[in-house]
């Protein structure tokens, strides 16, 4: 070969195309706007957090308080129905028709007993609490005669069972059978109790007076069943 020079052409190198000023701003702006919106939203999402959290505690708090104060409630009501006031279920047929079997009744602890209102009393041998009328009071004397009561030998109407007097008069019966006490005078402390289903109750003809201690209180109203709310 011949000593020519044989010149190679390099290629020419790639020029660096630098981004437009315009262009580089842009996308920085972009960037600071995808951050702020990053923030922002963690924000949100931690407020939103912090709101809930405090949510719960309020619902909480209010569940407690609300638990407190029935507990509060129920100790005072216990309280109260201890020396003043409680409920007692009937139990029998001896009060038919004026009370009926299962029905509950309101009991004032405070009243004092008086002729003809039901009282509620506990049996001190048996510890059962039954619904009966009051009759008879200590130091009078007591006894009925052809559907008529007397005390201190004076004729007493008991217009709470006129019907069924009626009823047994025009059936040429006697709705409280001819009664005279062993002991013709109630003892002090005693009283006389008779239930309104005279036939069939058991009450003061079967064991006698009871005692004043064993009165728990007077019937004020029957409460159950709710459509045969009475006062008496």
């Amino acid at each position: 070969m011949s000593g020519e020079k044989i010149n190679v052409r390099s290629r020419p190198a790639k020029k660096r195309v630098n981004k437009k000023p315009n262009q580089i701003v842009l996308d920085g702006n972009w960037a600071q706007e995808r951050n702020r919106t990053k923030t922002s939203l963690a924000k949100k999402k931690h407020t939103t957090k912090r709101i809930q959290r405090k949510k719960r505690q309020r619902i909480k708090s209010m569940f407690l308080e609300i638990g407190i104060s029935l507990v509060i409630v129920s100790l005072c009501l216990s309280l109260l129905s201890l020396f003043t006031f409680s409920f007692t279920k009937v139990k029998g047929y001896s009060m038919i028709p004026t009370l009926n079997n299962d029905e509950w009744v309101f009991v004032n602890k405070l009243a004092k007993p008086k002729r003809f209102k039901l009282i509620v009393y506990k049996d001190s041998k048996s510890k059962e609490t039954s619904v009966r009328r009051v009759i008879g009071f200590p130091n009078e004397t007591i006894y009925y005669k052809e559907d008529q009561l007397y005390v201190n030998d004076q004729e007493i109407y008991e217009r709470f069972i006129d019907s069924e007097v009626q009823r047994a008069k025009n059936a040429k019966s006697l709705f409280t059978e001819d009664w005279r006490p062993k002991i013709t005078m109630i003892p002090t402390g005693k009283y006389l109790i008779l239930g309104d289903n005279r036939p069939y109750a058991s009450d003061s003809r079967d064991y006698g007076y009871i005692d004043e201690k064993e009165i728990v209180g007077i019937v004020e109203m029957r409460i159950l069943p709710i459509h045969q709310i009475k006062q008496f």
